[in-house]
């Protein structure tokens, strides 16, 4: 073990160190302050969109309208893999959304259910206002439950997919969605 860290010290001998990243600016999002405006701020930085509308009924029309052209499947339908690959569109609901960085967070039970939001081009989340919070902690309070009933994941999508691999260089999209779009309903 000795002779294998030494050997990386000299490998790295002359190397700049790489600068530790600047900390994430906060988006000043404040309990009792409007959490739709903060989040909607963060989801614009992120490369991604916010449409409000009065009512999940109204969600789903815009989709019907906006992606009428696109072959576009529900997580609601469990589509199998092939549905999924041909898509253009991938539809499913956020359990939370994180108000001071602008992210989705869902809750998937399996694999076969996170597919729609992750391999089609295009996401678009539904969403209402009741599932705003204002940070990281309130979301993890707020999935607690769902992580207690049974094995499952979480993903966190703050905009559409990047990588910054390469060269240290932002590249979006990467390997995931190119377009990530957020419904947010007023009412359930």
């Amino acid at each position: 073990m000795k002779r294998l860290v030494e050997s990386i010290r000299r490998a790295l001998d002359g190397v700049a160190p790489t600068p530790a990243p600047a900390p994430a600016e906060a988006s000043g999002a404040r309990v009792g302050q409007d959490l739709v405006a903060a989040f909607e701020r963060e989801v614009v930085r992120a490369a991604a969109r916010l449409v409000q509308v009065p009512d999940l009924a109204a969600a789903r029309t815009w989709i019907e309208v906006n992606y009428a052209d696109g072959a576009t499947v529900w997580a609601k339908d469990e589509p199998d893999e092939e549905t999924v690959r041909a898509a253009q569109v991938g539809v499913d609901r956020a359990d939370v959304l994180i108000a001071e960085t602008g992210t989705v967070v869902r809750t998937f039970p399996s694999a076969e259910v996170a597919r729609v939001s992750l391999v089609p081009p295009v996401s678009v989340f539904l969403a209402s206002r009741n599932d705003l919070v204002r940070d990281l902690p309130a979301a993890l309070r707020r999935l607690g439950d769902a992580h207690r009933q049974g094995p499952g994941f979480t993903t966190l999508i703050t905009g559409p997919s990047r990588t910054a691999d390469i060269e240290k260089q932002l590249v979006i999209p990467a390997h995931g969605p190119r377009e990530l779009v957020v419904l947010l309903a007023a009412t359930d």
